[in-house]
């Protein structure tokens, strides 16, 4: 608690010359603070200029690892030369970020008001929104209704659409960074760790790579996976959001699943329609091209026709939004302590860390589950005693028994509870009954030989390939894959590796096969911008002149016409490109593609 209160900022502290006040702390993640403050403003009417108090939220960039705060001037202080230069690189780089999403204004993402230096660090001053978290809302009522997921998914798919439009990625889709307001609808927080693309639709922009485990896509353990602007990262994390929330179950990490494989939501919740399911397991799949291309295309998709219109969920006007978030700082690619945690949890890398141990919360539902596993246990345990006690005088009754059938309906439960090899209740048969059934031994054992024999013939499958020819076949192929790669030939190369991950499902394979789609992608793209002659760049676009037929227009990031190649030239208009038509009028465009004018005489 000391350490806590050296941190942050006393309650009552002005910033910006008094045009903002901090209340109190309301959150507190592994690089950032966040306070409850009130901005002082003007608003101007027709009663003239009142002075006004605005609720607010403000985040603090520190860097507790790094950082300490120093008593008196309350600036925030580097402990070392390494660590100054971390810091600055990212309060640059999250400054940055920061002033991009302020121009960004949507009805379900939460607006950033401001940006600003002050106390040796930034501060992002944002809209406050009073109510709460899913993850909140998830732990406190249990899984929540099909039809108020699909609302929720619904408005923040339309978020998402919207910023993707903008060449921005969000990275850190999850239940604690979704926030359900007064009115029941869903806010879309945090972009701390998002991207933002430029025209090549490179990354020009990042804070600093985080991994919300389970919620996280594979290439985000990747430094170079996100480098290249796609929707589908935030897709598969849009895909976990819905798993979490309609299972309350966090899914298995993205790579880890190759041992771990991800259990169907339905098998879990048998309430989840087949129609939401499967655009669950669409959107999470492993290879990114396995997924929906767009955040439209995975709504479209989906029912909605069954979605509340009205969530009746009002939060307590005293409930604070806190700051949810478990940070861990690692060492690429994955601490080894992580490994295995069913918890959310964020995950910060950086350079050269420090040691930290692991920060998680406890998972209430595994509180529930070891009971109920150990209660359906002792009850299959007494039975099969039951039986065993009431049936003893033949040793072949007692064969028949089948434990693991018996386990099986309830399997769900086997998997989330680690059971003992032995039963736990052990009941000892009466000395009279071991006598008779030791009479009775030597005409078991003459029968039990020849009904054993016959068994074994009847189960083995001679076509069934050894573990070492299934490896042979797997090691063969994936060198194959990895030769065809080497040529270029990516469709061959994809072939070999689709049947090395049916042979043996890895975390090789599923990278090697996420490489040579990129590879293909990349291919593809070049292919097609050789078709033009690169002029000059328009906004997002390029000015290009198609070699077939001389004629100019504007192509995207992947060779899609977005102005058709049709006009004979351009020039510079007030307000965007003039292109000069084959009737000699010119079509007037602008930067984001669109024909505001057409068929005009000059320009």
């Amino acid at each position: 608690m000391e350490l806590f209160k050296v941190m942050n900022l006393p309650d009552g502290h002005l910033l910006q010359n008094g045009k903002y006040r901090l209340t109190h702390v309301v959150g507190q993640g592994g690089f950032g603070i966040t306070y409850r403050g009130v901005w002082y403003t003007e608003v101007k009417g027709s009663l003239g200029t009142v002075k006004t108090e605005v609720p607010i939220c403000v985040k603090e960039y520190f860097f507790k690892d790094y950082c300490y705060r120093e008593p008196g001037s309350q600036a925030v202080k580097v402990h070392s030369e390494t660590g100054k230069v971390l810091f600055n690189k990212f309060k640059e780089k999250l400054i940055k970020e920061a002033k991009i999403l302020s121009e960004v204004h949507h009805p379900y993402i939460v607006n950033v008001l401001e940006v600003f230096e002050e106390n040796n660090t930034a501060y992002i001053a944002m809209e406050y929104i009073s109510g709460f978290s899913l993850k909140y809302m998830l732990e406190k009522n249990g899984i929540l209704p099909e039809a108020t997921v699909l609302k929720y998914v619904r408005q923040i798919g339309e978020a998402l659409q919207f910023v993707h439009d903008k060449s921005i990625l969000h990275l850190d889709i999850k239940p604690s960074n979704i926030l359900i307001d007064k009115n029941g609808n869903a806010r879309l927080i945090d972009f701390g760790v998002s991207k933002r693309y430029d025209i090549e639709q490179e990354e020009t922009s990042t804070t600093m790579l985080t991994l919300s485990k389970g919620f996280a896509s594979i290439e985000q353990y990747d430094n170079e996976g996100t480098q290249v602007f796609s929707p589908r990262p935030d897709i598969y994390s849009l895909g976990a959001t819905m798993y979490n929330l309609l299972t309350g179950t966090i899914p298995t990490e993205s790579i880890l699943r190759a041992a771990r494989p991800l259990r169907n939501p339905s098998e879990i919740n048998a309430a989840i329609s087949p129609k939401t399911e499967a655009v669950i397991i669409k959107a999470m799949q492993i290879i990114p091209a396995d997924r929906f291309e767009t955040v439209g295309e995975m709504l479209a998709s989906l029912d909605f026709s069954q979605a509340e219109k009205e969530v009746q969920v009002v939060p307590s006007p005293s409930l604070e939004i806190v700051n949810e978030e478990t940070t861990v700082v690692y060492s690429s690619p994955v601490d080894s302590k992580l490994v295995g945690s069913d918890d959310e949890e964020t995950v910060v890398n950086v350079a050269n860390p420090p040691t930290v141990e692991p920060i998680t919360e406890k998972n209430n539902s595994r509180k529930k589950i070891i009971p109920i596993g150990i209660a359906i246990f002792v009850v299959v345990g007494s039975a099969t005693a039951l039986l065993v006690h009431s049936n003893r005088p033949t040793k072949e009754v007692v064969e028949s028994i089948d434990l693991p059938s018996a386990v099986e309906p309830d399997s769900n439960v086997s998997k989330e509870v680690e059971m003992p090899d032995h039963p736990v209740l052990h009941t000892e048969p009466p000395i009279s009954e071991i006598k008779e059934a030791e009479k009775q031994e030597p005409q078991v054992e003459e029968k039990r030989p020849m009904e054993t024999e016959h068994t074994i013939e009847e189960n083995v499958l001679p076509d069934q390939p050894s573990e070492n020819e299934m490896n042979e076949k797997y090691n063969s192929l994936i060198a194959s894959g990895k030769e065809k790669m080497a040529k270029a030939d990516y469709s061959g190369a994809k072939k070999d590796l689709s049947e090395a991950k049916d042979t043996k499902l890895t975390e090789e394979v599923v990278r090697l096969i996420i490489a040579c789609d990129e590879k293909t992608e990349e291919k593809r793209i070049a292919d097609k911008k050789a078709l033009y002659e690169e002029k000059m760049a328009f906004g997002r676009y390029k000015i290009v002149r198609k070699k077939s037929n001389n004629r100019y227009g504007a192509i995207d990031s992947k060779a899609e016409e977005r102005i058709p190649c049709k006009y004979l030239s351009v020039g510079i208009a007030d307000n965007g490109r003039a292109f000069e038509r084959e009737d000699n009028l010119f079509d007037i465009y602008n930067s984001d593609g669109s024909l505001i004018s057409e068929g005009l005489t000059y320009y």
